[in-house]
């Protein structure tokens, strides 16, 4: 099978500006998009230049892990869908989550700038460990949204609370159930590591636990009650 074609490609780039938050094969919506972006990145650097950045790396952590939950977890994208039709509150559903996916980036990028040097390691131990990570964890993400695809990576079964295609188990999916979730969030521990920061790396693991109780309390039940029954 040949690998190196067009569709592969940009499918490539897709997945990876899609992780980030970004759709490029979204069309116009990218007009909305971009700006939302950049107001992201101006508030995080605000917080940077003025030392805000507790208040807004838990901001951002609200915004992700409390607001996915409800909008996913309740009634609201039921009643998204019956305020906008299904095709625009996907589009603005999606829109949502890529501002949310950014800003959990940019929360960890900015929690790990707090308190800087509590600990310091041997550069070769930090090599040692934020090499294996970040390859890893970055790694086997891209892998597990490469599989799904990119609109199971946005929850786009979950809003619709039906099943977007087959159960899968390629790729990372063969040996663990949620490669996402678990060892798929070892790189966001790698700037608490560089930078010698413990609340850097506390945080890192509060968010990796939250996306845990944002499965249990949202995705699993649906997984459970459309695919695996």
């Amino acid at each position: 099978m040949n690998y190196l074609t067009k569709e592969n490609a940009w499918k490539s780039i897709d997945v990876f500006f899609s992780m980030m938050g970004i759709r490029l094969d979204s069309g116009k919506i990218l007009l909305l998009w971009f700006p939302l972006i950049a107001i992201s990145v101006y508030i995080s650097n605000l917080a940077i230049l003025h030392g805000f950045l507790v208040p807004f790396a838990i901001a951002c952590w609200v915004f992700y892990y409390v607001g996915m939950t409800i909008i996913l977890g309740t009634g609201i994208k039921r009643w998204m869908i019956s305020k906008l039709g299904e095709k625009r509150a996907w589009l603005c559903f999606q829109v949502i989550l890529g501002v949310m996916f950014f800003n959990v980036g940019t929360g960890i990028s900015t929690a790990a700038l707090h308190q800087q040097e509590a600990f310091s390691l041997s550069p070769t131990v930090m090599w040692a460990l934020i090499i294996p990570f970040f390859i890893i964890g970055f790694g086997i993400k891209y892998w597990a949204t490469w599989v799904i695809g990119v609109d199971v990576y946005y929850y786009k079964d979950l809003f619709h609370e039906k099943s977007h295609g087959e159960w899968t188990e390629a790729g990372p999916y063969k040996w663990s159930s949620n490669p996402m979730y678990g060892i798929g969030y070892l790189h966001s521990y790698c700037l608490g590591i560089i930078l010698g920061s413990v609340w850097g790396l506390v945080y890192a693991a509060v968010c990796h636990l939250s996306i845990f109780v944002f499965y249990r309390i949202a995705e699993k039940p649906f997984i459970v009650r459309t695919y695996l029954q």
